[in-house]
């Protein structure tokens, strides 16, 4: 009889970061069908939707689970040409509608196997999924961003502004970001970017125009939502695009004559909709960049690493929004 592993576990929803209703339990390791098969994970990222669900406040959900969305590990059981490879990966489902990542194991599809990138380490290819996958989503297969073009990223130093700001350079696209209260761009980019710091130029509108003779920006991701959406529709050239991710309000004003005049569109992204079969390909569609050093990992600091007994102190760290590291768990601590 194998050896139970442990996990955490959230029993129900919590009311709060205060108050997190999660526990390290022992189960009896997890058989994966024909199928699926057995992970052992070494990182899994902590992303905002993960600890949201932990408050009930995403879509879907089930309990009790096992959270966490975003994985890297090893190949412990499966088909036999993938045991023992390092993969990563993640998904909508995984830690909302079914078990996810924050275990000693995981279960998953094995149609969903892709291999990591080589020159990640595993706590840095663990932290990449959600934030890349939805970055990927709005910036390539939404908006389409080509060489030449110009982009704005409104919270260029979140995970999700990061990973578009790597994007849209890597195409050849100018890229202008956007930030509230800071004068540089921490991230990695494959060409210049300009910054606007909000706190000494609190015009968003202005400071797009000015910086593009008139003619606004082709693309605007707003990791925000409604806060910016209308001056960020005032700041689209003609055929401009904007992504939104993320909102506040459920509803926005928009002017249909400027929108349909200027040939506008808008892109909604949601890769929660997306499972962990189809956001194994999107990763693999990545992975090539990130082995090329075309794109580049989030700097993993150790503080920022906790073990299973220790995650909650990861959770508060997001839910509070305390600092804009990258939070990992990883079981093995």
């Amino acid at each position: 009889m194998k050896a139970p592993i442990k996990v955490i576990v959230a029993p129900e929803k919590s009311a709060n970061a205060a108050g997190l209703k999660t526990a390290v339990t022992e189960i009896d390791p997890p058989t994966p069908s024909a199928r699926e098969c057995l992970i052992e994970v070494h990182a899994s990222g902590v992303n905002p939707s993960d600890v949201k669900a932990l408050l009930g406040k995403m879509p879907g959900l089930v309990w009790p689970r096992i959270p966490g969305r975003d994985f890297a590990g090893v190949v412990a059981e499966g088909p036999t040409d993938w045991v023992g490879k390092e993969v990563w990966g993640t998904g909508g489902d995984l830690g909302m509608s079914r078990n996810g990542n924050h275990g000693q194991f995981a279960v998953i599809d094995a149609a969903a196997l892709r291999e990591k990138p080589a020159n990640l380490s595993m706590h840095e290819a663990g932290s990449l999924g959600v934030s890349w996958t939805c970055a990927h989503m709005g910036m390539i297969l939404g908006a389409a961003v080509q060489a030449g073009e110009t982009v704005a990223v409104l919270g260029a130093n979140g995970a999700v502004g990061q990973a578009s700001v790597q994007l849209a350079t890597a195409a050849g696209a100018r890229v202008i970001a956007v930030e509230r209260s800071r004068d540089a761009y921490a991230g990695h980019a494959s060409g210049p970017v300009e910054v606007v710091n909000l706190a000494t130029e609190p015009d968003l509108r202005a400071a797009i125009l000015d910086r593009t003779e008139g003619r606004g920006a082709d693309i605007i991701m707003n990791s925000v939502g409604d806060p910016y959406f209308e001056t960020a529709q005032h700041c689209l050239a003609k055929w401009g695009r904007q992504i939104i991710i993320a909102t506040f309000a459920d509803t926005v004003p928009l002017d249909l004559r400027q929108f349909y005049r200027g040939n506008l569109r808008l892109v909604g992204v949601s890769n929660l909709e997306v499972d962990h079969r189809g956001s194994a390909d999107i990763l693999e569609a990545l992975r090539a960049g990130f082995e090329s050093g075309t794109y580049r990992p989030y700097a993993i600091n150790d503080d920022c690493i906790f073990g299973l007994a220790t995650a909650n102190e990861g959770y508060k760290i997001v839910l509070e929004d305390t600092r804009r590291d990258r939070v990992v768990i990883d079981p093995r601590r």
